[in-house]
């Protein structure tokens, strides 16, 4: 029998994969097409409300979403981390957002929470196998 808590869990996570699913196409840009080394070069080779922008703002604030959520514990760790990995988004983002920072100095910092705790979570993982 399943508790009320496994519901919440469950209802979370198939939200957060709803959100997820949505930007597919944002996803694989960001994975596969985001060339960019640090702020200024972001912002040369994405300017203004471009597209890629718009692409980049909203991987970061799906995880940054996720960040708050783990942090609150409104989603077992294990569940959401058996299904999401924001470290290579995290790789990605880092020099842009650690440049961002000069004069945002919290912006997607759940984002990085997140990424950290993914990172201890599979170690612990690991030592288990």
């Amino acid at each position: 029998m399943m508790k009320d808590n496994d519901n919440k869990n469950i209802d979370a996570l198939l939200k957060l994969y709803k959100l997820y699913d949505e930007h597919r196409h944002s996803i694989l840009w960001f994975l596969e097409d985001l060339d960019a080394n640090n702020y200024q070069e972001y912002l040369q080779k994405y300017p203004g409300s471009s597209n890629e922008r718009s692409q980049f703002i909203a991987i970061c604030g799906f995880f940054e979403l996720s960040g708050v959520i783990v942090k609150h514990k409104l989603i077992d760790l294990n569940l959401y981390f058996d299904m999401f990995n924001p470290t290579p988004f995290w790789q990605k983002a880092e020099p842009i957002v650690k440049e961002m920072r000069k004069k945002r100095p919290y912006i997607y910092e759940n984002f990085e929470s997140l990424n950290n705790k993914r990172l201890s979570w599979a170690k612990k993982r690991r030592k288990k196998v």
